[in-house]
C-alpha cells in the first residue's frame, strides 16, 4: 500500500513539473505568448499626466519632460552643447495647443497647433506608462 501511495505522489509530481503535456497542453511556449502580445495605446494613459526622460538615446539630451493637460502638450528637452572651455545647455520646447490625441495600435498621434501651424508628434507605447519618442528616447511617469 505504501508503494502505491509513493508511486501515485511521484506520478502526480512528474505530471505537474512537465506541465501536463501528456494530457494535451497548450502547445504554446511562454516565448510565443510574450511575442504575440501587442501593447495597445490608450488615450487615458497620457491625458493629464507628466512624463520625464528615463533613458536617452541621444547622449546630448540631458533632461526631458512631457506634460499633457486637457488641450495642451508641452515637450521640453534640454541639450548639452560642448563649448571649447565649458559646456552649455540649450532648451527646445514644443508647445501644442488644441491637441487631439488619437491612437493606432501602439502609437499615440498628438496633433495640435504650434505658432498657428498644425503640427503632429508621434510617440510609441513600449510598456505600462512608458513612451518612446521618434529619436528613441524613453519617457516614463
Amino acid at each position: 500500500m505504501k508503494k502505491l501511495i509513493v508511486l501515485f505522489i511521484l506520478s502526480a509530481g512528474l505530471l505537474t513539473l512537465t506541465g501536463c503535456d501528456l494530457f494535451g497542453g497548450s502547445d504554446q511556449s511562454s516565448d510565443e505568448t510574450t511575442d504575440s502580445s501587442v501593447l495597445k495605446a490608450e488615450k487615458a494613459d497620457i491625458t493629464n499626466s507628466v512624463y520625464t526622460l528615463k533613458v536617452r538615446k541621444d547622449m546630448d539630451l540631458s533632461a526631458g519632460q512631457l506634460t499633457f493637460t486637457d488641450k495642451k502638450m508641452e515637450w521640453t528637452r534640454t541639450y548639452q552643447t560642448q563649448g571649447t572651455d565649458s559646456s552649455e545647455s540649450s532648451e527646445e520646447k514644443t508647445v501644442l495647443t488644441d491637441i487631439k490625441i488619437t491612437t493606432k495600435d501602439d502609437e499615440y498621434i498628438i496633433s495640435g497647433k504650434e505658432n498657428k501651424k498644425e503640427t503632429t508628434v508621434i510617440f510609441t507605447k513600449i510598456g505600462n506608462y512608458r513612451l518612446k519618442d521618434e529619436d528613441g528616447n524613453i519617457y516614463s511617469l
